[in-house]
């Protein structure tokens, strides 16, 4: 598409300038003004442009002045924005130039190299500075340019489930006769959306100084998650995002197991406002631990937010946030995880303490003993399947079917409560907002992009609600059709759309600091900090005036589970919600078919496995607590998906403790 919008007149010019003489941005009004497309074959229309608190309002207006159609582009779906110059060449498109650029535009990309496993993301916020008469371009063009990042909601066909696609909207600003007075007018825009975004964030999310807008992310990455591409899913997916959304982070990779643990329960995080995990549900399951491993826990976990990119074989609690807030997964389940990260938002989540024999472990999706732990655990030896090595292994599970002799005592939650006040976050709110900002990334809109990358921005993925009007423009005088076509030509157009950053990566530690901070290996420290427990000690026998249930002989399988999703398609526990202070306790005795045991599992994608009254071999039981005792001697016992002894353990849970980053 070739398309722009064009204006006669500024009345904002005055304020516009006094704005700038005061040292006052603008924040936190709104702005409008009448912009002009020119196309082709249509002809042009005009279009009254309003920034609010909702978003971007465009109203198309007949040759009358009546409004003839109304689109709009929300608050929520806007992840950032940047201001640019004019092109002077092709070349300097390329490279980067910007406007409002406050570092070099040669800067190298953003990656990650395998040699360093902390590197940092240098994000300086820039202020759309207003360059002299030399920046101009040879053309003697006086426009200046403001890009706003979306990601919209669309669905290609009726047939096809809903999912976010990137759009870039274009605002074209050259009613004045100077570049320096048309980027003020952008810089205007640009710091009334900036504002507008910023006071969507949560508190813990925000800088106390006030020359910063977003505080730190600390980024785990755990290189051999899933299929082991982790690295290059976070620089071809993650970081793009981030950067448009002028996030700041600084990036961990994993070198050997318990790294998380070991990091995050030794080292000072007042710098990070939030930790997110890159790769599978053992690297976050690592991180809850390291987290209340921490004599200060009490302190920190209501301060610092967690989050999740998932790039492992399973995805549960990824999936189980996507799924409680009716977020798209599928289609592209990192996008939709890296617009969480930048959402600012954030709910509380249970925590289940699980008590073994040795020692004390914090559990965050599951708990489990039988079919389901062996099919996980065992199906490691294919993992290079990737997430179908638990289907071809519970195949093989199911034809040698085991059981195991134990018993299970239970403490059953209270009356029903009502799931939607106990969720603890706003229900309101599912639309997926990103975070603030600008100049630090703008992907190629035009001209061919990587095959793998999740990005799209030609016309057959424009939102219908503003495919007619990416590219947006005021002009000085009525003649503005011919000014519109000498720029707007399809082949002058895509010069201006290259990806470019001023992000730099530069290492900041290496193995021999961490391991200085580590001296004590994780067998030697005592870990008991964290909540209080509860429950009698494992050993002492439990109190039989305290309600408590018993369960016990042959099972198939025992699976507590405090998440909707165990795996990207095993929506296992339907009822549960993040922070409902429920466990969801799963019996399958022995003596249950294999066609009625091969239909339970068949429907877990599903949802539709558990029965709707208990019956003598599936039962579905809500718990505040649990204790195992196996009689046997063999067997799996899994904690988040991970190994551990086996031995007998009880759990409980923790209401809300932590916090996870959610989509708003």
């Amino acid at each position: 598409m070739s398309e722009s919008l064009d204006k006669t007149t500024s009345p904002s010019l005055a304020s516009s300038r006094a704005s700038q003489e005061n040292g006052d941005p603008d924040e936190g009004h709104d702005v409008s003004d009448t912009f002009y497309t020119s196309q082709r074959k249509k002809g042009s229309h005009v279009f009254r442009v309003r920034l609010d608190a909702t978003g971007f309002t465009l109203q198309r207006e007949s040759p009358g002045g009546s409004i003839v159609k109304e689109q709009q582009v929300r608050i929520s779906d806007i992840v950032g924005a940047r201001c640019m110059r004019p092109k002077k060449s092709r070349r300097l498109a390329m490279s980067g130039a910007c406007a409002c650029s406050s570092g070099n535009p040669n800067s190298p990309a953003i990656s990650a190299s395998g040699g360093d496993h902390h590197q940092r993301a240098v994000n300086t916020p820039s202020k759309c500075s207003i360059n002299s008469r030399e920046n101009l371009p040879a053309d003697g063009d006086v426009s200046a340019f403001l890009y706003v990042f979306a990601y919209v909601l669309k669905k290609r066909s009726l047939r096809t489930e809903l999912h976010r696609e990137r759009t870039v909207l274009t605002l074209r600003f050259r009613s004045f006769d100077t570049f320096e007075d048309n980027m003020r007018e952008a810089d205007r825009w640009y710091r009334s959306l900036r504002w507008q975004l910023h006071r969507t964030l949560e508190e813990i999310f925000v800088a106390p100084a006030a020359d910063e807008r977003r505080r730190r992310v600390l980024v785990l990455l755990n290189p051999k998650s899933g299929s082991g591409d982790a690295r290059e899913v976070f620089n071809m997916h993650v970081v793009p995002v981030l950067n448009e959304a002028e996030v700041p982070y600084d990036l961990y990779v994993t070198k050997h197991s318990n790294f998380a643990i070991e990091f995050l329960s030794t080292r000072s995080l007042d710098a990070w406002c939030c930790v997110v995990a890159v790769g599978g549900d053992g690297l976050f399951h690592e991180i809850v631990n390291g987290l209340l491993q921490r004599q200060d826990w009490a302190h920190v976990l209501p301060h610092l937010a967690l989050g999740i990119i998932p790039c492992g074989s399973g995805n549960g609690l990824a999936r189980s946030i996507a799924h409680c807030y009716n977020e798209p997964y599928f289609s592209k389940p990192v996008l939709g995880a890296a617009l969480t990260v930048i959402s600012g938002r954030s709910s509380p989540m249970d925590v289940v303490r699980v008590q073994l024999q040795t020692r004390s472990l914090y559990s965050f999706l599951s708990i489990g003993w039988g079919l389901i732990s062996d099919v996980d655990i065992e199906s490691e030896r294919i993992r290079l399947l990737g997430y179908q090595r638990f289907t071809v292994w519970t195949l093989y599970r199911l034809v040698n079917l085991r059981t195991y002799n134990g018993r299970i005592s239970y403490l059953p939650t209270e009356q029903q409560q009502d799931s939607s006040s106990s969720q603890g976050q706003s229900g309101g709110h599912r639309r997926m907002l990103g975070s603030r900002s600008c100049n630090t990334h703008i992907d190629m809109l035009n001209g061919p992009a990587p095959a793998a990358s999740s990005f799209h921005s030609s016309a057959e993925y424009l939102p219908q609600e503003f495919a007619d009007v990416i590219s947006l423009e005021t002009s000085i005088n009525q003649s503005f059709r011919s000014r519109c076509d000498s720029w707007l030509s399809g082949g002058s157009r895509r010069s201006f759309y290259y990806s470019i950053s001023e992000s730099i990566y530069h290492s900041l530690a290496d193995e021999s600091e961490f391991a200085g901070l580590a001296a004590a290996s994780l067998e030697n420290r005592q870990l008991n900090y964290g909540p209080a427990s509860e429950l009698p000690d494992l050993e002492d026998p439990l109190p039989e005036d305290q309600g408590w249930l018993v369960e016990e002989g042959e099972f198939v399988m025992m699976h507590a589970v405090y998440q909707t999703h165990l795996g990207i398609d095993c929506h296992f526990a339907p009822k549960a919600q993040l922070n409902d202070g429920t466990i969801y306790l799963i019996l399958i005795r022995a003596g249950i078919s294999r066609p009625h045991l091969l239909s339970f599992l068949y429907n877990m994608s599903s949802g539709t496995h558990l029965p709707a009254v208990n019956n003598e071999y599936v039962k579905v039981l809500p718990v505040r607590a649990f204790r195992l005792e196996p009689h046997d001697n063999h067997g799996i016992i899994t904690v988040d998906g991970e190994r551990v002894e086996f031995g007998p353990l009880q759990a409980e849970v923790l209401p809300g403790i932590a916090r996870v980053m959610v989509p708003k």
